[in-house]
C-alpha cells in the first residue's frame, strides 16, 4: 500500500529505511500525495459509550498489572513533561499525574469528556490539562516540549497514509532523548470461520452468500467482487433459472444439486458482517493490520525504537465446544506469564516470522509459575465486541454499501429453530427491508460472541455464584437452537484470533 508523507520527509527517510529491518520497501513511495482526507476532518467510526470506557479501564488495569507499572519503558527518573494523545475520559492522564508528583501532564483528546479540575485532587488538577483538537492536524505544541508522549489504540482513527506525518509531528514535540510509546491492536472482527458455505455461481465457496437470525434464515443470491471496488454484484439471473430450477450455464451436476437443493444457511457464518466491518476500515483507509505497518512508520521518524512479541488471544471456544471438548477430556488451557507479556527488546532484533511464531508459542503454551489466561482471554473478547459494537452504525453504512442492490432475499424458517428473541417475528421493514437483514446477522453475531465470553460461567467459576432465576438469556437460547455436533469440526487448521495486542517505546536521539 502507497505511503503518504511529505517531500521533505521522503529525501531523509531513505537514510533512516537502510538502517531499518524493513530494507525492500520502495522510499519512491514515499513522495506519493500526503492524504486523501479533508482538511479538519475527522476520523472516527467509533461511538464512544461507556461501555467503551469501561472497557478502556479494564485495559489500563490489564496492562498496568502486568507492567507492574504505567508505562511499558522504565524511566530512570520521573518525566517532567507528558503528553497523552487520545486520552479519552483522562483515566491514565490522571493516574500518571499521582504517580509522577512533580510532573506536568496534557492530555489531548478531540472530545471534551474529561472530569473537570475541581472534581480532583488540588495536588493533581495544579499539573494537569486538558487540550481538545484533531490529532490528524498540526499539533498546537511547541517543538521540543515533552520529555513522554504515549498514543494507546489510536488505530481507528488514523488514516494509513497519515501515520507517517502524525509520528513526525510528535517527533517535533519530543525533546532530545525523549520516550514515544504506542500501545496498539489489529482491527479484528471475532468470529469463527465455517466450515463450510453454501455454493453459488460465480463465487465458488462464498461467504458472503447468506445472510441468518437467531430465529430466520435469509437466503441471498450471489455475488462477487471486483478488483477495483468492494462494491458487490448480482449474478443470480444470468447463472440460474429459479423458476425451473435447471442453471443456464455449464455446471457440474454436484454444484447444479446443491443449487436446487441448497442447504439450510449456518447461523453461525458472520461473513457478511465481517465484510462489511472490512469495507468500513477501507472507506476510512484504516488499516486491518497496523501492527504490521507499524514497524516501517515508526522508523521514518525514530531510529531507536523497543517492542516485545505480540500478544495474540485466541478466540475462545463456543460452550457446544466447551462441552464436547470437556467430554473428551482435551479442554485447552492457556497459559501466560505476566511478567514476560511485556518484555522489550530492539526491534531490529526481532525473530523472523517463523522464529516469532516458536517464541510466541512458548510464551503461550509454557507451564512452571504461568498462569491460566481462559478468563482474560474472555475478557479481551468482550472488549473487542465492545469496540465494534460502538461502530455499529458504521459498519451498516458499509453493509448497505456492499449489499445495497440485493433483491428481496427469501425468508425460510428452519425447522429445528425455535423462538429465541424478539427478533424471532421480525418481518422485512416495507421502507428498508435490508435493514433488518443486518439486525439479524447483527443478532447471530452478538450472541456468538456473548456464548464464546460465557460470562455467567466465569462468574459461576470464579465467584461460585449461582445462576440468576428468571428466563434464560438469549444468546444461550440462540445456541441451544443450533444443531449438535463434533467440536472437531468446528474449527479450522488456522488459528483464530480476538485479539493482537503490541507496544512500541521509541526513542528520540
Amino acid at each position: 500500500m502507497a505511503i503518504g508523507i511529505s517531500h521533505a520527509h521522503a529525501s531523509s527517510s531513505s537514510t533512516i529505511m537502510n538502517d531499518s529491518p524493513h530494507t525492500n520497501i520502495d522510499v519512491e513511495l514515499l513522495s506519493l500525495p500526503k492524504c486523501r482526507r479533508l482538511p479538519n476532518e475527522v476520523i472516527s467510526p467509533l461511538t464512544y459509550t461507556n461501555d467503551v470506557v469501561n472497557f478502556d479501564h479494564w485495559d489500563h488495569m490489564f496492562i498496568t498489572n502486568c507492567c507492574r507499572s504505567l508505562t511499558l519503558h522504565e524511566f530512570d527518573g520521573p518525566p517532567s513533561t507528558i503528553l497523552d494523545l487520545g486520552c479519552g475520559r483522562g483515566l491514565w492522564a490522571i493516574e500518571a499525574a499521582k504517580h509522577w508528583q512533580g510532573s506536568t501532564v496534557v492530555g489531548f483528546d478531540i472530545e471534551h469528556t474529561q472530569p473537570r479540575s475541581n472534581v480532583l485532587e488540588k495536588s493533581v488538577s495544579r499539573r494537569l490539562k486538558w487540550v481538545q483538537g484533531n490529532l490528524l492536524e498540526q499539533l498546537p505544541f511547541l517543538t521540543s516540549q515533552f520529555d513522554f508522549v504515549r498514543m494507546v489504540r489510536m488505530g481507528l482513527h488514523i488514516p494509513e497514509d497519515e501515520w507517517p506525518s502524525v509520528l513526525a509531528e510528535i517527533a517535533r514535540i519530543l525533546k532530545p532523548h525523549g520516550v514515544l510509546e504506542v500501545i496498539e491492536e489489529d482491527l479484528l472482527f471475532p468470529c469463527q470461520s465455517t466450515r463450510s458455505h453454501d455454493v453459488t455461481p460465480g463465487s465458488g465457496n462464498s461467504p458472503g452468500s447468506s445472510t441468518q437470525g437467531s430465529n430466520t434464515v435469509v437466503t441471498t443470491t450471489s455475488y462477487q467482487k471486483s478488483d477495483s471496488s468492494l462494491k458487490v454484484k448480482n449474478n443470480t439471473h444470468s447463472s440460474l433459472d429459479t423458476s425451473s430450477g435447471t442453471s443456464s450455464t455449464s455446471l457440474p451436476s454436484a454444484l447444479d444439486a446443491k443449487l436446487r437443493h441448497p442447504k439450510p444457511p449456518d447461523p453461525q457464518d458472520h461473513s457478511r458482517l465481517q465484510r462489511a466491518w472490512e469495507e468500513m476500515l477501507d472507506n476510512y483507509f484504516l488499516s486491518p493490520q497496523p501492527l504490521s505497518v507499524l514497524p516501517l512508520y515508526l522508523s521514518l521518524s525514530f531510529s531507536s525504537i523497543r517492542s516485545h512479541f505480540p500478544l495474540q488471544i485466541p478466540l475462545p471456544c463456543s460452550s457446544s465446544e466447551r462441552r464436547q471438548l470437556m467430554t473428551q477430556h482435551s479442554t485447552p488451557t492457556i497459559q501466560l506469564d505476566p511478567a514476560t507479556l511485556f518484555e522489550l527488546r530492539p526491534l531490529s532484533a526481532q525473530p523472523s516470522s517463523e522464529a516469532d511464531y516458536s517464541a510466541r508459542a512458548s510464551v503461550i503454551t509454557a507451564g512452571g509459575s504461568q498462569r491460566n489466561m481462559s478468563s482474560w482471554a474472555c475478557m479481551h473478547l468482550a472488549r473487542t465486541v465492545r469496540t465494534i459494537v460502538g461502530c455499529k452504525e458504521s459498519i451498516w453504512s458499509a453493509y448497505e454499501r456492499l449489499y445495497g442492490e440485493d433483491p428481496t432475499p427469501l425468508v425460510v424458517r428452519t425447522t429445528q429453530q425455535k423462538s429465541t428473541s424478539a427478533w424471532s417475528d421480525l418481518r422485512p421493514s416495507p421502507t428498508n427491508p435490508l435493514r433488518d437483514y443486518f439486525e439479524r446477522d447483527w443478532i447471530n453475531w452478538e450472541n456468538d460472541m456473548a456464548d464464546r465470553t460465557s460470562l455467567r460461567g466465569r462468574m459461576r467459576a470464579e465467584l461460585m455464584w449461582s445462576e440468576p432465576i428468571g428466563k434464560p438469556p438469549d444468546w444461550r437460547l440462540w445456541r441451544n437452537s443450533l444443531p449438535q455436533e463434533d467440536a472437531r469440526s468446528f474449527r479450522d487448521e488456522s488459528a483464530e484470533y480476538c485479539r493482537s495486542l503490541r507496544g512500541f517505546v521509541c526513542f528520540k536521539l
